[in-house]
């Protein structure tokens, strides 16, 4: 019976945080586009968006597509992805191109683990899909957050998306601070959940190293950030 109530009680508190959360996010201005996005909209058709690990839909550039007319570059090593992705750039007359690469702590090359059912793959062993599903394991090539914007051709980025299966933690913990500077907003999925070496506790070290960096903070569920100027 204890249990019962304990769970319930902390259903009762996510609850509550949530809705509060949404009402700072309403007086905020920040929009949110499926499944967990968050953003500000300070976009136009000459504004660059990087959609790191944006799995074969790319909803989300998608999405800043059809409303702002960006540049998007979605970045995605996976093998089963390349075809969806490159109808998507010949439906939006180049304002998306699909960059086949990882995003690490370092350039270079890593193997990758594509999962055969679900849609994302990892580069870490342990990751809940790679553990559960039979897997492709193929090198892909990697490039650090220091050469994304060189990559793009861009020395400003709007909006950098990182969707990186686990990568995320090691990216944050090698990252130079001094290396964000390009970018007006971070989204950022933590993977705490997916990836078993991992816990909350890297989660809140990692967001407490981007804040320290200059940047303010919003989550709705302490597992998806978006860091802002």
């Amino acid at each position: 019976m204890k249990s019962f109530f304990t769970r319930a009680l902390r259903r009762l508190r996510r609850t509550w945080k949530i809705f509060w959360r949404k009402l700072q996010a309403q007086r905020l201005g920040l929009r949110f586009s499926p499944p967990n996005y968050i953003y500000f909209p300070r976009f136009s058709e000459q504004s660059v968006i990087i959609d790191a690990g944006c799995g074969f839909e790319a909803e989300f550039s998608r999405h800043l597509i059809n409303v702002f007319g960006v540049r998007a570059f979605g970045i995605d090593p996976t093998l089963k992805h390349r075809a969806p992705l490159h109808t998507l750039e010949q439906q939006t007359n180049g304002r998306f191109t699909h960059l086949p690469l990882a995003v690490t702590a370092a350039a270079g090359t890593i193997t990758f683990y594509e999962s055969e059912h679900f849609e994302s793959g990892s580069i870490h062993t342990d990751h809940t899909n790679v553990r559960r599903d039979s897997t492709l394991q193929y090198d892909v090539e990697t490039l650090p957050i220091s050469a994304l914007a060189g990559r793009v051709g861009a020395e400003r980025v709007e909006y950098l998306k990182l969707d990186l299966e686990g990568a995320e933690f090691e990216v944050i913990a090698q990252l130079d601070v001094r290396d964000l500077a390009p970018f007006d907003q971070i989204f950022i999925e933590f993977h705490h959940h997916a990836v078993p070496h991992y816990s909350i506790e890297d989660t809140r070290r990692a967001v407490e190293k981007i804040r320290a960096a200059g940047y303010r903070v919003f989550s709705l569920d302490d597992h998806n950030y978006l860091f802002y100027h």
